[in-house]
């Protein structure tokens, strides 16, 4: 039997396609989450991407709504499956952020999750995460590890990993994630899934297992994540109207514009493949290619643009992510099992200023000049330093912001990362080909990640400089990549989710049709 058959057809729908289907009564909510807890009953045992099932409510709540059929308020989604990353907080389920010491059972819902409930959707459950959400490998103590149902071998990112591998097994039409550091662009690229980070501030952070907590340089956003690009527009109009009250102040009511009524033709994209500080693999440069000539084709003017200096964004990001040293994960870790590869970087994060130079000399002698750059620039920080490095990280922001108003540039594509989803066990030593999504959590613009393609045979990895054993990493993974998903990243201006979600709405089309679009339907799983 071929994996088209292995899938129940309502789980190859868009969320919006099911509000179609129940409003025309061509299926019930019933009919909808009983294929969805099919697939998840069959898929879930090999990927580990649900951690928290909630099939049994969810098939209460379908059959009330079917009871009482759709009204004004439960009419935009209507009858539709989601699933939520682990760290939001959903009434009845646990909420642990992979740590063992923390069992509490969440007494309401976040803003968010409150909000898609009373616009009908219904919850599956909670998906897995990175201990302490630090890492871009979904593995903790807690849940264990999750894996990339194109290729168990490989990981599906983080922090937003189980979400991206759930949504992509067909488990889940739409879910909801979080990014601080390409935490759903980087799953929705290593899966084959579409995600959008919204502008900074665009959404409320409340609601959520926090960490790093009392850090302000940089900002986590809610973002939605989908199968189906149209879907992501939805799920965000719905949790963008949440009523969050005077204790989340930090929103700023900006309206979100439709992506029906942007025009391509008038639209200057910026684009780059390479960002001077690390090469992406040979199908995420043709991806970019593609699509800069697939917009240019429906009118859009491309323009290849100098990327900014990469090596002193990261380093302002680092700066600014770790200046307590690690203090909030430690505290956070005490009495929990802990994570090898998240107790190793919080470990390291403990590292005085003051040796860090020396160390990072030592790194330079064995060829790892990347991670001694990164090595550096982190590490705790008094107040007037962190002051510093965070005046300076807005110098830097203004200095790029200078460039695309002389450009006149509207939205930017490039990589969403330099590689396809890593083997289990690489994310740390890999942290730097991460470079590519960084960038935009630093400039606090909206930006998603659009699946196109899958790797071919004939462009595993054409990687020659090898000196740096990340690079050797890299290759390792490039040519363990065959079939697996590759993306592209779309950012635009603060505000614009609508052209960014156009753009990216521009590229799921050329693509979709094609045999190597990483579609449901050819899952092996």
């Amino acid at each position: 039997m071929d994996a088209h058959r292995k899938i129940p057809p309502l789980c190859q729908q868009s969320a919006a396609q099911i509000v179609a289907g129940v409003t025309a009564g061509q299926f019930s909510v019933t009919e909808v989450i009983d294929q969805y807890a099919q697939r998840i009953e069959a898929v879930n045992p090999q990927v580990n991407a649900l951690a928290v099932p909630m099939l049994d409510q969810a098939r209460e709540t379908a059959q009330a709504l079917d009871a009482a059929g759709a009204s004004a308020e439960t009419s935009l989604l209507h009858g539709v499956p989601f699933t939520v990353k682990e760290c939001f907080f959903v009434e009845g389920a646990p909420s642990t952020i992979g740590l063992t010491n923390q069992r509490k059972i969440s007494q309401h819902d976040s803003p968010h999750v409150a909000r898609m409930r009373a616009a009908g959707a219904i919850p599956l459950g909670l998906t897995n995460v990175p201990q302490l959400m630090i890492v871009h490998e979904t593995d903790n103590p807690v849940y264990g590890l999750t894996k990339n149902p194109w290729d168990l071998q490989h990981g599906v990112g983080g922090s937003s990993g189980g979400e991206a591998a759930i949504i992509a097994a067909g488990g889940s039409p739409l879910g909801l994630g979080s990014d601080l550091g390409g935490s759903i662009r980087l799953p929705s690229h290593f899966c084959g899934v579409h995600g959008l980070k919204p502008t900074n501030r665009r959404l409320a952070r409340a609601g959520a297992f926090a960490n790093l907590r009392g850090m302000q340089g940089l900002e986590y956003q809610t973002g939605p994540m989908a199968r189906h690009v149209e879907d992501l527009e939805l799920a965000l109009r719905v949790i963008s109207s949440a009523q969050y009250g005077w204790r989340h102040g930090d929103v700023t009511p900006m309206p979100i514009g439709s992506s029906a009524d942007v025009d391509l033709t008038k639209l200057r994209i910026g684009y780059w493949d390479y960002d001077g500080y690390f090469s992406a693999a040979p199908a995420i440069r043709r991806v970019v290619r593609e699509s800069v000539s697939a917009l240019k084709e429906c009118g859009a003017q491309l323009i290849e643009l100098r990327p900014p200096k990469i090596a002193e964004a990261l380093q302002h990001y680092f700066a600014m992510i770790s200046a307590d040293g690690g203090a909030d994960f430690r505290e956070l870790l005490r009495g929990s099992k802990k994570d090898p590869e998240v107790a190793r970087v919080v470990g390291l994060a403990k590292t005085p200023r003051w040796i860090r130079p020396l160390l990072a000399a030592i790194l330079r002698m064995k060829g790892e000049k990347k991670l001694a750059e990164l090595f550096v620039a982190a590490g705790p920080r008094s107040a007037s330093s962190l002051w510093r490095a965070t005046a300076a990280a807005g110098d830097y922001v203004a200095e790029i912001q200078d460039t695309w108003d002389a450009e006149q540039i509207d939205a930017v594509i490039t990589p969403p990362h330099a590689l396809p989803a890593f083997l289990h066990g690489m994310a740390v030593e890999l942290l730097p080909s991460a470079s590519y999504a960084l960038l935009f959590n630093l400039l606090g613009v909206p930006c998603g990640t659009v699946a196109c393609s899958r790797v071919s045979d004939d462009e595993l990895s054409d990687r020659t400089d090898l000196a740096d054993p990340v690079d050797r990493s890299a290759q390792k993974v490039e040519l363990a990549s065959s079939g697996m998903p590759v993306g592209l990243q779309v950012a635009g201006r603060p505000w614009r989710e609508d052209q960014v979600l156009a753009i990216m709405a521009k590229i799921e089309d050329h693509f979709r049709e094609r045999d190597d679009y990483p579609d449901v339907t050819r899952l092996p799983i």
